[in-house]
């Protein structure tokens, strides 16, 4: 027996010779890494080397006391090996794919302050595994499946927090014992249902960053009117008119996000917010206007990317001479792309021909990152098919200096290379969705100019093609001044499409009587969708 016990002695010292921590933490490790698929990690470790070299890893005086794997593409049930590191003070877990319950494993990590495990797919109530851990400062819990049994009771325990995440845990208030937070400097309340009572908030006189996107707020609480925020993210809310009046208090504003709302306009109170940095409106349904952000002075990043600007390049935004990137991705901007554009400057997805993309290039503006591919044009379109009949989809662009590649529904790509898509017999799988890429390539003295343009998608649908059922179908009176009417007595109509004779839908509706009052005098087509095809017809509005 004391042979035994003295060649363990002997062989626990050697291993203690050979890596930088305990034979107990290195077992635990590798065993973190077996549980979680560890040969499947975007970044592996190597078994054979000593621990310090182990990506995420970090050890002071022979323990670990930081474990840092944030996605790393760990998957599997949340590992039960935490228990050995008793001098971890940081662990980050976040961004994998971990599953099952918050392991009791973590709960004897007395000196642990840093604890983050959002963005996985744990499930449960993780209080009990955490709430001994009465050091932490900062608590990431968010995008998981937990269901907590009393959330407040939770976060009131640790009165060290400086950093809270609890995004998408099903909330839809705000938890009023969070005012027992004074520490707190980061709160984190996105993607929860929360509509109102944010009357706790105004007592968190140290919060600097507070990210509310993705809840049913119809406008910025007044409540956080006092907090000394650097940092506020209201996106993904609903947000029309009439909800930035708080904005006016937040002058310390450094980064503010507003995008994914319904705002039509820029909102007045930006003026206030001098010391903006950052400003994201992306996703909305701005047009113009931008005169409204000149007093922004210190503004280096503006996004509007995916709204409703139209027209030649809003040069106006040019004033700002701090501006240092700026997003106009997904509007409908063409025409001269001026000189002076910040140096990160991405218009893809907007409607500027080939040559006022070459005409930019060439005058070689000194810009960093100018992004302009894909460009879209053409309209979207609905044509007509009978089952069994001929169709062609259309598309402007032309020249052999062009290749031309069709889509079907979207993505799938066809062999068809030629300027159209002719489809000799229609079979029910043709309706669908149909877009053209017109690749252009140019090698130009200083640059490689290179485009692909994406013509706006062309739906097919189905043509009826029965005498019975077009009898069924009547619009009248035509032609018309102001109204136009449908009668059917049999068919169930799904949607009715106004378009110009190029193709341009005008009007979309269900309803079988159409005020066609604002349309200019001309001659139009009427499409009728049923549930089994489509009709059209012509009309003459007078």
């Amino acid at each position: 027996m004391k042979k035994i016990l003295l060649l363990l002695f002997f062989s626990q010292l050697f291993f203690a010779q050979k890596y930088s921590i305990s034979f107990a933490e290195r077992t635990a490790l590798v065993n973190i890494y077996n549980s979680t698929s560890g040969s499947g990690w975007s970044q592996t470790w190597d078994l054979e080397k000593d621990p310090r070299y182990w990506y995420g890893i970090k050890i002071r005086n022979g323990n670990v006391i930081e474990i840092n794997l944030r996605g790393n593409a760990l998957k599997g049930a949340f590992p039960i090996y935490f228990s050995t590191f008793s001098k971890l003070e940081r662990l980050d877990l976040s961004s994998n794919q971990l599953t099952g319950e918050v392991s009791n494993s973590i709960s004897g990590l007395g000196n642990l302050t840093r604890l983050d495990i959002s963005n996985n797919r744990l499930t449960g109530d993780p209080s009990a595994a955490i709430t001994p851990l009465l050091n932490l400062t900062e608590i990431s819990l968010g995008n998981n499946f937990f269901v907590f049994n009393d959330v407040g009771s939770f976060i009131e325990n640790f009165k060290k927090l400086e950093v809270l995440d609890l995004s998408a845990v099903g909330l839809t208030a705000v938890p009023f014992k969070i005012t027992a937070l004074t520490a707190l400097k980061s709160l984190n309340l996105s993607n929860n249902s929360i509509s109102q009572n944010f009357s706790a908030l105004s007592s968190l006189n140290n919060v600097t960053e507070l990210n509310l996107s993705g809840n049913k707020l119809t406008r910025i609480p007044t409540e956080i009117s006092t907090l000394p925020l650097t940092s506020l993210d209201v996106s993904a809310n609903l947000f029309s008119s009439n909800y930035a009046t708080t904005l006016t208090s937040l002058k310390s504003l450094e980064w503010l996000s507003l995008s994914n709302n319904q705002i039509e306009t820029f909102p007045a109170e930006l003026a206030q917010l001098t010391n903006l940095i950052h400003l994201n409106l992306s996703s909305n349904k701005l047009s113009g206007d931008f005169a409204s952000l000149t007093p922004l002075k210190k503004l280096t990043q503006l996004y509007l990317d995916n709204n409703l600007i139209e027209g030649t390049f809003p040069a106006v935004l040019l004033q700002n001479k701090s501006l240092q990137m700026l997003s106009l991705t997904g509007n409908q901007l063409s025409g001269t792309i001026p000189d002076g554009i910040p140096a990160l400057t991405f218009l893809e997805n907007n409607r500027f021909s080939k040559q006022e993309i070459k005409d930019f290039v060439l005058k070689e503006n000194p810009v960093t990152d100018f992004t302009y591919s894909p460009q879209r044009y053409d309209e979207a379109q609905t044509l007509a098919a009978p089952l069994g009949g001929s169709a062609s989809i259309p598309q402007s662009l032309s020249g052999p200096e062009y290749q031309f590649s069709w889509y079907k529904n979207l993505e799938e790509k066809t062999p068809q290379t030629t300027q159209s898509y002719f489809i000799s017999k229609t079979e029910e799988s043709d309706y669908t969705k149909y877009t053209c890429e017109a690749y252009y390539f140019e090698k130009l003295p200083k640059e490689i100019l290179e485009i692909s343009f994406f013509r706006e998608p062309v739906t097919l649908m189905k043509q009826l093609a029965t005498e019975e059922v077009l009898k069924d179908l009547i619009i009248y009176p035509n032609p018309t001044s102001d109204y136009l009417n449908i009668k059917t007595s049999q068919i169930q109509i799904e949607n009715i499409y106004i378009f110009d004779l190029s193709g341009k839908l005008l009007l979309t509706t269900k309803s079988k009587q159409i005020d066609v009052r604002a349309l200019p005098s001309a001659t139009y087509v009427i499409s009728i969708k049923t549930a089994d095809a489509l009709k059209s017809f012509k009309f003459i509005k007078h």
